[in-house]
Order: structure tokens, then sequence, then C-alpha cells
């Protein structure tokens, strides 16, 4: 558990906190993008089958509420969703199931979004148009990232899923999502690689593959302040076995 500003980022390990993280995919999920039906979701929570096989994390307000999460599906006899929804590649030998992970269900609650041209995930005013965001212009941009602080809530969220990955041993990340989100985390430094064509899944989503061996050195040599915010209080033994040459650490 960790806190920034006003927000604390958690893992949701009793039943009341997941319940509290399902009624917010509810309201994101069904109610406000209709991605999904309420009909399949009678009692107001937004769950599926992989939730079980699930780790749960959640961003907290002031008053303990559940106004972000994100989930990292861990292997199962299920498998992962991106095995059903799409045709894809692996990128290198792949590795035991148990070595992947699918990270998925990020959502912000509405009220939470730093700008009203933010929409499903909270990051469309970061990005320029071309890239599914509201930008016009590489200097719009520049203008912009000068003037706002990053997207907390969702940096805050994948602190959690980094820090997860390396207690469990994960080498590698499923993500089938919008190309906006990805345009978003790899402006943040998570760098992932298509890996088959997109699908028609909560509308047009895109299978991709993260690997941690290709992420960790790109966060300490280009995006060095980012590393460190993903990167606090995690153990010292999980940190890169060459961060010394980026950072002091003694």
């Amino acid at each position: 558990m960790f806190s920034i500003g006003q927000f604390r980022f958690v893992r949701a390990d009793t039943q009341e906190m997941k319940e509290a993280i399902y009624r917010l995919r509810y309201r994101v999920y069904v109610e406000e993008f209709g991605f999904e039906k309420p009909e399949d979701h009678p009692e107001g929570l937004e769950m599926d089958e992989f939730d079980p096989c699930s780790i749960h994390f959640a961003a907290l307000n002031e008053q303990g509420q559940v106004i972000g999460t994100i989930r990292m599906i861990m292997s199962s006899p299920r498998g992962f969703p991106m095995e059903h929804a799409a045709t894809f590649g692996f990128i290198g030998e792949k590795p035991q199931s148990e070595k992947i992970s699918e990270i998925s269900r990020l959502a912000v609650d509405k009220d939470y979004r730093r700008r009203l041209e933010d929409g499903f995930y909270g990051v469309e005013s970061y990005l320029l148009k071309k890239e599914g965001g509201v930008l016009e212009s590489e200097e719009a941009l520049t203008e912009a990232s000068s003037k706002r602080k990053r997207p907390v809530i969702v940096l805050g969220l994948y602190r959690l899923v980094y820090q997860e990955t390396k207690r469990r041993e994960i080498s590698h990340w499923y993500m089938i999502v919008e190309k906006a989100l990805w345009y978003a985390l790899k402006r943040f430094g998570w760098l992932f690689h298509q890996v088959g064509e997109p699908v028609q899944y909560h509308g047009e989503r895109i299978p991709y593959l993260g690997i941690l061996r290709d992420v960790e050195p790109y966060l300490m040599e280009k995006k060095p302040d980012l590393f460190k915010f993903y990167a606090a209080g995690l153990e010292r033994n999980l940190l890169p076995e060459n961060v010394n040459q980026y950072f002091d650490l003694a």
C-alpha cells in the first residue's frame, strides 16, 4: 500500500473491497459506456469468470471509496481472456503460463478523470488526435504536458501491477485494449508489442504483449523519473540487476 496525495493504492484482499470494485466496474463498463449488458449483471456488480483467479487493485479517495481499479489475471485452467478473444503470435520463446499475467479491467470513476475530454481511461487529454486523444499537434502536446500533472490514478494502479509482477516473478503481460491506451502507456514507459490484428471485444481492441525485460531498461534509460516512481518501495532484491548502472542507490 502507498499514498499519492489524497489517494491510497492497495491490493484488494477483502470481499467487501472486491464488491466495491465490481460496483465501480458496473458504473463504468455497463452504465457509462455500455460495454456490458445490464441483464448480465442483475446485482449491479460487473464480474466474470476470471475474477476468482485475479489479483485486484484499487485506488481509494480520502473517504476510502474505490475510485479506480485494475486487475492481473493469473494462470488457471481457464486460460487468459486474450487467448479466447484473439488470434495472436508470441515474441521469442513462450514461457510457462505461470510466468504470464493478463492486465485488464482498468476503470476510473468519471468524477476523478481530470478533464471532461478525458474518455474511458482518463488519458485522452494527454494524447494527440491521431493517437485517439484530443490534442491537435505536437506543440499542443508539449504545452499541455508542461502544465499538467501525470494521470496519478492510472499510473498508481500500474505501479501496483509492476511491483506485484516483480514479487510473483512474472515475465510477460497480455493486454487486449484500444490503441489509445497503448499510446498512453507508451508515453508513460510501458512498452507493449502488438501481436495480432484488431478484434471486436468490448469495441475494437488490439492484442498486445508486454515483456518485462524490455520495459525495465527502457524506463531506467529513457524515463528514469517514472522508473523511480514505479519502483518506489519495492524490495531491493527485486530491483533489476543492472539498476546501479542508472541510479546511485548506495
